[in-house]
């Protein structure tokens, strides 16, 4: 019996390994239009009864009284000024006095209350919001507007469109600190000029040669405490020639403490090898000159307004070589005094301004500390040798001059570097580990994404400054070039 049983079993189990496994085929069809409506009907009546449960209790028991029995609401009830009413889903909505306009939908005459702080309304303007584009936010409230009616709507798109992380991400912008204070450098009276310099190139110029063309560079140095230039032609781009010109300039201006640069260049058009190029240039100048008494300082790459104090007088040096381009041809003893004629007249230009009211001679230039006396004053040179008395009373007179020079320097031109002109404001500081765009070209979609590794505070501990490691390696930048990628925060 026993043989029996376990044949059977076994016979039993060969069957059931020859069944073919059962497999369930699921249809997936779209919800149809009526079972949208009954579940938005059921999720509005849900958060109403949550918002305003006292109100729908009488607004519902007063459907079926007359006028004169009906319930009134609270006047403290958000409700009270609405006039609300029950449809016959139970869903409150604002009895608007537009109820005779039949030609008008329904949704937009009888507008469905929600409360403004619930989330399924913050929800439903989310929708909205990403529906339209992510666009104006007068949009979205005039399309909330045409079914729902909700407190302070505008204040509630505000926040959804702070909130949404495409905006965030789409529309991130660099939040820079408050604007710093100047350098020391700038701030130094009663130093020889050029003391402090800012070095940048300008150009290319096109010259003939014989019967063929030659591009020509300009090396333009700027004191950092008189605003003066000094302007060198440079032959080419190369390491030798751009030591050349900064020996011509220290010879003739005298070596000085400091020297300033970019790591980028201004060069309109310039593609990535020259810009590598140059700053090749300036880090080989850097290695040959510096020494116990002179270095060099450079500043972030593509942060232009760290430089802005030889930024602009590139600017002007430009606009002064344009305005004296006749169109015809040029060559390299014309160019060289074209440069010449633009130094010195960018050396002519004052400092500050003067109203014509004011009985002082003329303003402050920098060619007055560059020559001792104003360029339109012409210099009284003895036919006679003077005596020494007369000498010690001629060295005197100078040292006056130059002190008075020196004063005005302080009381007229220091006072209008005192105001910042933007970045008034303060702003988060960058963190290790923030995500961020890398600020490259005005178009968005050539920004490219990294992460901070390091900040450089600044001398009063603000961050102006860090390393973002990117796909192509770890770079310094200026928090100007950084637009910081936010995390959605939940209300």
């Amino acid at each position: 019996m026993k043989g029996s049983s376990i044949e059977t079993l076994k016979a039993t189990k060969n069957q059931l390994k020859l069944l073919k496994p059962i497999t369930w085929s699921v249809v997936r069809t779209p919800l149809k239009q009526e079972e949208l409506e009954k579940a938005e009907r059921h999720l509005l009546r849900s958060v109403q009864a949550e918002a305003f449960g006292d109100e729908l209790k009488i607004l519902i028991r007063n459907r079926n009284r007359s006028t004169s029995e009906w319930m009134q609401l609270e006047k403290s009830s958000a409700l009270y000024k609405l006039t609300p009413l029950v449809d016959e889903h139970n869903i409150i909505r604002m009895e608007g006095r537009t109820e005779k306009a039949e030609f008008l939908p329904f949704d937009l005459r009888f507008p469905v209350i929600l409360p403004r702080e619930h989330h399924v309304t913050r929800m439903i303007v989310q929708n909205y919001h990403e529906r339209f584009g992510h666009g104006y936010r007068e949009t979205m409230k005039n399309e909330i507007r045409q079914r729902f009616y909700i407190p302070k709507v505008g204040t509630v798109v505000q926040k959804i469109s702070k909130t949404c992380q495409w905006c965030k991400v789409h529309r991130s912008k660099p939040r820079v600190p408050r604007m710093a204070a100047l350098p020391v450098q700038r701030l130094q009276p009663y130093r020889r000029p050029f003391s402090s310099v800012g070095v940048d190139y300008l150009g290319p110029v096109n010259v003939s040669v014989a019967r063929h063309s030659e591009k020509r560079w300009v090396v333009v140095f700027t004191c950092f405490v008189t605003r003066a230039v000094h302007l060198e032609v440079s032959g080419s781009l190369t390491t030798q020639s751009c030591l050349m010109a900064i020996r011509r300039f220290m010879n003739r201006r005298g070596p000085p403490q400091e020297f300033f640069s970019d790591n980028g260049t201004n060069l309109k058009g310039a593609s990535k090898e020259l810009t590598n190029l140059i700053n090749d240039i300036n880090c080989d100048c850097a290695d040959d000159l510096t020494n116990a008494r002179m270095k060099w300082t450079f500043n972030p790459p593509a942060a232009p307004h760290m430089g802005g104090v030889w930024e602009r007088l590139v600017r002007s040096v430009k606009e002064a070589l344009e305005a004296m381009n006749d169109g015809k041809r040029l060559t390299d003893e014309i160019l060289h005094t074209s440069v010449t004629e633009a130094e010195d007249m960018i050396n002519s230009r004052p400092l500050i301004y003067v109203p014509q009211e004011i009985a002082e001679a003329e303003a402050l230039s920098p060619n007055h500390f560059l020559r001792g006396v104003s360029p339109n004053e012409p210099q009284m040179v003895s036919p006679t040798p003077l005596p020494a008395e007369a000498l010690r009373d001629v060295y005197k007179r100078s040292q006056e001059l130059a002190q008075e020079m020196w004063i005005r320097w302080i009381k007229e031109y220091v006072p209008s570097l005192n105001q910042r002109t933007k970045w008034h404001g303060e702003a988060r500081a960058l963190k290790k580990g923030d995500l961020v765009y890398v600020i490259e070209g005005s178009k968005r979609r050539s920004w490219v994404r990294g992460i901070i590794e390091e900040v450089i505070a600044a001398s009063d501990g603000r961050v102006r400054q860090a390393w973002v490691r990117t796909s192509s390696g770890l770079f310094r930048r200026a928090v100007a070039q950084l637009a910081v990628i936010e995390i959605n925060d939940r209300w």
